[in-house]
């Protein structure tokens, strides 16, 4: 991957400390390392767009400031991120439907970084599920992740078919079946 030095220094700046829900409680940096990672799997060796995958939680889980990203990555970088970037002042179920209304409406390299999000994000169900989510909990968030990546609509068929791949791998480990 060829993401800048500056880029991965900045992210574990802002995201050191922070866990994964997951019962390895791993470092949340790991998480868009894998982002990005996914995206370079699938092509997308763009350092913009890359940038961005490292950099997508940012705004929304640390309180580092927009001009901060910008600084180091640019203007477009910041706009991918700006654009999934959730707004903490709404209540968390406001934010979810947000998040699958706006899908439709993320320019292309944002749909990317969201969908090799889904497809990290389900994928820990399987490899490292949330400490305290039951079952049922889990279950929601596949669906809800569905609803998501649906929305997106066509965007990367590589991807999407890992998407597919991996929900229902996980499905299957939900529901028994």
């Amino acid at each position: 991957m060829a993401i800048p030095s500056e880029v991965l220094q900045l992210a574990r700046k802002w995201h050191h400390g922070q866990i994964r829900k997951g019962v390895k409680c791993e470092p949340f940096v790991q998480h868009p390392l894998r982002v990005a990672g996914i995206l370079s799997r699938h092509g997308i060796r763009d350092s913009d767009i890359l940038s961005a995958a490292i950099f997508h939680d940012l705004l929304e889980d640390t309180a580092c400031p927009p001009e901060e990203i910008e600084a180091i990555a640019g203007s477009t970088v910041l706009g991918w991120v700006q654009e999934l970037t959730d707004n903490k002042h709404l209540l968390k179920s406001e934010r979810k439907q947000m998040q699958v209304e706006r899908a439709e409406l993320l320019t292309p390299a944002a749909k990317w970084i969201r969908l090799a999000d889904k497809i990290d994000n389900v994928e820990s169900l399987i490899v490292d599920p949330p400490r305290n989510w039951s079952w049922n909990r889990q279950r929601e968030y596949v669906a809800w992740a569905n609803r998501v990546v649906t929305h997106l609509g066509p965007c990367h068929p590589a991807m999407e078919a890992e998407y597919g791949h991996v929900q229902k791998r996980v499905w299957a480990q939900l529901t028994g079946g």
